[in-house]
């Protein structure tokens, strides 16, 4: 008898080449529809459907399908949400909570986070397509700057970056910078190294050199700079199309200084449109308005915002322009510091209270602003110590990336305190020698 026959039909139409043709291939649906539906999951979804079959595994790792799919996630408020970072807390540590903007109700969730163990705070330097840069402060390492962590809290995956020696000698502020080359799908940092040096400026910062690191290449390179700078942090104060920028000076100018990625080079921005006083500059929120540079000036008082004006920089006139103006708020804030969903979500906090409150800047109200979340820290907290960035979730991953692991609670571990505080000596130290 002869073995039975399969009566599937044969399909007679030519391979499709490409990872996402060959993953969508056998789908009833056509192909590009199927594409923009499975690129509106969440970032969890995706991750179970790995194992579904091989060309779908690849066909998720590909620069493409990542770029779609944070597209799309970026464009919904509903995966719009706040990573609200505490430090020094009662217990000694410091905790990273994630909330989504909505549902309305919906808490904060606490998230395992890769800062090393003998540390209670770490600078937390932004948040770029995706991933988190972490880095050392300051005044807590011998050497700064010297250790930074990409992670991407959807994927629970972080990675320490190899540094490049910097020995100098010398009172040295280093600065950090992240950002994202989207022509090249390749996560940068910027390091910028100041030395004092006290004969020959006067007391001034002098840049010594300035470092750049390629997740893609995973080294780091030293490049020229072709003026004189300093900045006043020692992180970026926002990141705009990928570009960090910083508070800083040019000449005793205060400007900011803007590291494009896509071409290596440093530029300026002035701040004179915005008739700031003195010591301001560094007070002033700077923030991601609908893709330009944009300055949050408030003016309130102990019981309400009584103005908060938005001025976008324009890049070819080179001014500041006003863009929008939003107040009096019956609203008890220390300050505005985020915008999402292109500028139609606004962020504000209350250290005292321990509150941050999400603000509808797209309601019909007369004032333009209506409070549409609240959400309060779980503990009592003074000025400074916590910070609030606006986060979408993604699929970036840079080849090294390992699992977070969850940390033990730690208690009134004074011993480890004391151990804390000589190692902030021996960085004292250093840095006076």
């Amino acid at each position: 008898m002869p073995p039975k026959r399969n009566h599937r039909q044969k399909n007679n139409k030519p391979p499709i080449s490409g990872a996402g043709s060959g993953a969508m291939a056998d789908c009833v649906l056509p192909q590009d529809i199927m594409f923009n539906i499975v690129t509106r999951l969440p970032v969890k979804s995706i991750h179970r459907f790995k194992a579904v079959c091989k060309p779908w595994c690849n066909l998720f790792a590909t620069p493409k399908f990542m770029k779609s799919h944070h597209a799309q996630l970026s464009q919904n408020p509903k995966n719009q949400s706040l990573l609200i970072y505490s430090f020094f807390d009662e217990k000694g540590g410091n905790t990273m909570s994630l909330c989504k903007i909505e549902p309305i109700e919906e808490k904060p969730i606490h998230l395992d986070h890769p800062y090393p163990k003998h540390l209670y705070e770490s600078d937390f330097v932004g948040c770029c397509n995706g991933l988190v840069c972490l880095a050392y402060p300051m005044h807590l390492h011998p050497m700064p700057g010297q250790w930074i962590e990409l992670w991407n809290p959807a994927l629970n995956l972080s990675k320490s970056v190899p540094f490049q020696n910097f020995y100098l000698r010398g009172p040295t502020l280093v600065s950090i910078g992240f950002g994202y080359d989207d022509e090249k799908d390749d996560f940068k940092l910027v390091r910028i190294v100041h030395v004092m040096d006290r004969k020959r400026n006067q007391g001034k910062k002098a840049i010594k050199g300035v470092q750049v690191y390629s997740a893609n290449s995973n080294c780091w390179v030293t490049i020229s700079v072709g003026f004189q700078f300093s900045v006043l942090m020692t992180k970026n104060q926002a990141i705009v199309n990928g570009n960090p920028y910083w508070v800083g000076k040019v000449e005793e100018k205060n400007v900011l200084v803007m590291f494009d990625v896509r071409k290596m080079v440093f530029k300026t921005v002035p701040l004179t449109g915005l008739n700031l006083s003195e010591g301001e500059h560094a007070k002033v929120p700077f923030v991601d308005w609908k893709g330009s540079i944009a300055a949050f000036i408030c003016k309130k008082n102990d019981e309400r915002v009584l103005s908060l004006d938005v001025w976008v920089f324009d890049s070819l006139g080179k001014i500041w322009i006003k863009n929008r103006s939003f107040g009096p708020m019956e609203l008890k804030v220390d300050r505005i510091v985020q915008c999402l969903k292109n500028g139609g979500i606004l962020v504000g906090d209350c250290f005292k209270d321990g509150k941050v409150f999400v603000l509808d800047a797209d309601d019909d109200e007369e004032n333009g602003v209506s409070v549409k979340k609240e959400i309060v820290i779980d503990r009592d907290v003074d000025e400074g110590l916590f910070q609030i960035y606006g986060y979408t979730e993604s699929l970036a991953y840079i080849k090294g990336m390992e699992k977070v692991k969850a940390k033990p609670k730690r208690g009134n571990d004074w011993g480890k305190k004391i151990e804390d505080f000589f190692g902030f000596l021996e960085g004292f130290k250093h840095m006076a020698n």
